[in-house]
C-alpha cells in the first residue's frame, strides 16, 4: 500500500510539472512573438521617420529665396533634419528614441508648415506685386505713348503757331505804297509844286508815299527815315546816322507820323547840303521803320 501511495504521488507531480513545463513554454512562446512584433513595430515607426525625414530634405533642397531671413531658417531647419536624418539611420531604434524622434518630427512638421505658409504668402505678394508691375508697364506705355502723341501734336501745333505768329509779325509790319519822287523847282504861296526833270533846276527833292491800312499793325506814332542817294552814290541832304537790320546808313530825312492803321498819305521835302549841288542821273530812295526797309523807288534827273 505504502509504494502504490507514492507511486501515485509521484505520478501527480511529474503531471504538475508537465503542466508547468507547458504553461511556461506557452508563455515563453507568446513573450517571444510579443517582443519580436513589437520590435518590428519599432524598425516600422524607425523607417517611417526615416521617410518622411528624407522627404523634408528633398523639398527643402527645391526650396530657394531671394529673402535672407527666409532663406536662413529654410537653411537652419535643413540641418535639423540632417542631424536627426542621420540618427535615425545609424542608431538602433527603441522606444526612447523612436518616440524622441515623432517629437522631433513633429517640431520640424510646425516648422515645416510654418515656413511654407510663409512661402505661399510670398509668393502671393509676388504675384500681386508682379501683376501691379505689368499692370502699371502697360499703364506706363500708354503714358509714354499718349504724351508721345502729345508731344508730336504739341510739336505739329507749334509749327503751325510759329507760321502763323510770322505771318502776323509780318502782317504787322508798316509798308508803303504809290512812291513818288520828283526834282522841285520851288514851291508857291500857295503850296503848288512846280517840279522839274531838269538836274540844274531842281532845287530840292519832293517824295510821297502812302501807308496802307493794316489792322494788324500798332497804332500810334510811327518814326520813318528816308534816305536819298544820287548818282555819284553821295546821300542828299545829310542829317545823321541810323542802325538797319545789316549796317548804319546815313539818312536824307527823318519824320514821325500818326499812324491810325488806315491809309496815310505824306509827302516830305529834301534839299541838299550847302556844299552838294543835284546831278543829272538816277536818284535812289529808300524808306524804313524800325531799321527794316519797307519802301524804294528810282527818279531820273536830266
Amino acid at each position: 500500500m505504502i509504494i502504490k501511495s507514492q507511486i501515485y504521488n509521484l505520478r501527480l507531480v511529474i503531471v504538475a510539472l508537465s503542466t508547468l513545463m507547458c504553461a511556461l513554454g506557452y508563455y515563453a512562446y507568446n513573450n517571444y512573438s510579443s517582443l519580436n512584433e513589437y520590435h518590428e513595430f519599432l524598425i516600422d515607426e524607425n523607417a517611417m521617420v526615416e521617410s518622411e525625414l528624407s522627404q523634408m530634405v528633398a523639398s527643402y533642397d527645391s526650396l530657394r529665396f531671394d529673402n535672407r531671413d527666409l532663406q536662413t531658417k529654410l537653411d537652419n531647419s535643413r540641418i535639423r533634419i540632417a542631424r536627426i536624418l542621420d540618427s535615425v539611420k545609424y542608431l538602433k531604434p527603441d522606444v526612447y528614441l523612436v518616440s524622441h524622434y515623432k517629437k522631433q518630427l513633429q517640431v520640424l512638421k510646425n516648422e515645416n508648415n510654418s515656413i511654407l505658409a510663409l512661402v505661399e504668402k510670398l509668393n502671393a505678394e509676388n504675384e500681386f506685386l508682379k501683376q501691379e508691375a505689368i499692370r502699371v508697364g502697360a499703364e506706363l506705355d500708354q503714358t509714354i505713348s499718349f504724351s508721345e502723341h502729345l508731344e508730336s501734336k504739341n510739336s505739329t501745333l507749334s509749327i503751325i503757331n510759329s507760321k502763323y505768329q510770322e505771318k502776323i509779325n509780318k502782317a504787322k509790319v508798316l509798308s508803303v505804297s504809290s512812291i513818288a519822287m520828283q526834282g522841285v523847282r520851288r514851291v508857291t504861296n500857295n503850296g503848288d509844286i512846280k517840279s522839274t526833270t531838269t538836274a540844274r533846276r531842281a532845287k530840292q527833292i519832293n517824295v510821297c508815299f502812302t501807308i496802307p491800312e493794316n489792322k494788324f499793325a500798332v497804332k500810334g506814332k510811327k518814326e520813318l527815315y528816308v534816305q536819298i542817294v544820287d548818282p555819284l552814290n553821295n546821300v542828299v541832304g545829310d542829317q545823321g546816322v541810323f542802325n538797319t537790320e545789316a549796317s548804319s546808313l546815313i539818312y536824307s530825312k527823318k519824320i514821325m507820323v500818326d499812324y491810325k492803321n488806315k491809309n496815310l498819305e505824306q509827302c516830305l521835302f529834301v534839299k541838299p547840303s550847302e556844299d552838294q549841288s543835284l546831278q543829272k542821273g538816277d536818284y535812289y530812295v529808300t524808306v524804313y521803320h524800325k531799321s527794316r526797309l519797307i519802301g524804294k523807288t528810282t527818279m531820273t534827273l536830266k
